[in-house]
C-alpha cells in the first residue's frame, strides 16, 4: 500500500513546485501552465559571475563597475580611447573630490603594479637576450652615426 501512495507524492511534486515559481538560476523546473520543461537560463547568474571577476580584477564593486560601463555607453565612451579602464572613467566623473581621490589612488596603484611587472618582464628578456647572443649588439651602427636631435644626441 506504501508504493502507490510513493508513486502519488512522486508524481505530485514536478506540479506542486512548479506551482510556485522559485527555482534558483539554471535549475530546470516544469511549468504547471505551459505544461513543458523549461531551463532558467544560467546566463545571468554568469554574467554576474564575469562583471564581479571585473570589477574585483579593477579594485571596484559590481555598483561601480556597472556605473562605469553606463558612462563608457555615453558621450565618455566617444570622448575616450577604445582602453580606457572603468576606473579611469569613474575618476573622470567623479561625484566628490573623495571619489575622485579615491579612483587616482586606485589606478596610481594599477599603474604601478603594471610597469614593475613590464619592467621585470624586460629585464628578463634582456637576460635572455645576453645569454642566448652574447656577441649580438641591440643597435648595430656599423660605423654611422646617429642623426642629430635623435634622442641622446645634441643637435
Amino acid at each position: 500500500m506504501r508504493t502507490p501512495l510513493l508513486v502519488l507524492v512522486l508524481l505530485m511534486c514536478p506540479v506542486a513546485a512548479s506551482a510556485v515559481d522559485t527555482a534558483p538560476l539554471g535549475v530546470a523546473h516544469t511549468s504547471a501552465k505551459a505544461g513543458a520543461t523549461e531551463t532558467t537560463d544560467g546566463a545571468a547568474l554568469a554574467q554576474q559571475r564575469r562583471e564581479l571577476i571585473e570589477a574585483r580584477m579593477w579594485g571596484l564593486d559590481l555598483t561601480e563597475l556597472r556605473r562605469a560601463r553606463q558612462l563608457l555607453a555615453g558621450p565618455r565612451g566617444a570622448f575616450s580611447v577604445p582602453n580606457i579602464s572603468p576606473v579611469e572613467a569613474l575618476g573622470i566623473h567623479a561625484r566628490t573630490p573623495a571619489e575622485r581621490d579615491r579612483y587616482a589612488e586606485l589606478f596610481a596603484r594599477l599603474t604601478h603594479e603594471d610597469v614593475e611587472r613590464v619592467l621585470a618582464f624586460q629585464a628578463a628578456y634582456d637576460a635572455a637576450m645576453r645569454r642566448l647572443y652574447p656577441d649580438l649588439r641591440a643597435i648595430e651602427l656599423n660605423g654611422r652615426e646617429l642623426p642629430r636631435g635623435f634622442i641622446g644626441v645634441p643637435r
